[in-house]
């Protein structure tokens, strides 16, 4: 007696879903629902942009180091012109902001890339060298004008956001 057996055929799109659900949950992270907020916020802005030059800068002081220079070490004069900077650097994108390096003579912002052993002051070096540490080592240090005088601030870019690492409001890192 033969018996007629049917085979049964695995469904190639069913397990490739259960594939695909397996590595997500692998990927998986935990996150308020603000976190999510603010994530939704940024994929959004990425989606509409195709690059990053053309998003607007703002500032965040998750590397700021303050043990070199802080904020309250700046004058009220200083204070009000590095509010000016940052409304400046936020009516910009990031294209406006590079194409105003290597102009001479400088004035504007005055985007300068530099490398962080290049820094004449070994106190600033030892500081932008801590957060170098931290960071992917494609990324470039750079200087922007505060003003048209001496004050300078220091970081580095990473999407939209410029990374202010230090203040340095007498331009000792570059002295000229």
């Amino acid at each position: 007696m033969a018996k007629n057996k049917q085979r049964k055929k695995i469904p190639k799109g069913k397990v490739k879903e259960e594939q695909k659900q397996e590595l997500e949950k692998q990927y998986q992270v935990r996150t308020s629902k603000k976190e999510l907020d603010i994530l939704g916020l940024v994929s959004e802005e990425l989606q509409s942009c195709s690059s990053c030059t053309k998003l607007k800068p703002y500032v965040a002081l998750k590397y700021f180091r303050s043990d070199w220079q802080c904020f309250s070490d700046w004058n009220s004069t200083q204070l009000k012109e590095f509010s000016g900077f940052l409304a400046h650097l936020g009516n910009h994108t990031w294209q406006q902001v590079y194409e105003t390096a290597s102009r001479k003579p400088k004035h504007g912002l005055a985007y300068t890339t530099y490398n962080v052993s290049d820094v004449r002051n070994a106190k600033i070096r030892t500081k932008l060298e801590e957060v170098s540490s931290l960071i992917s080592e494609d990324i470039n240090f750079f200087e922007l004008r505060v003003n048209q005088n001496t004050l300078r601030v220091h970081g580095f870019q990473s999407q939209s956001i410029f990374f202010l690492v230090a203040l340095d409001k007498d331009h000792e890192a570059f002295p000229e």
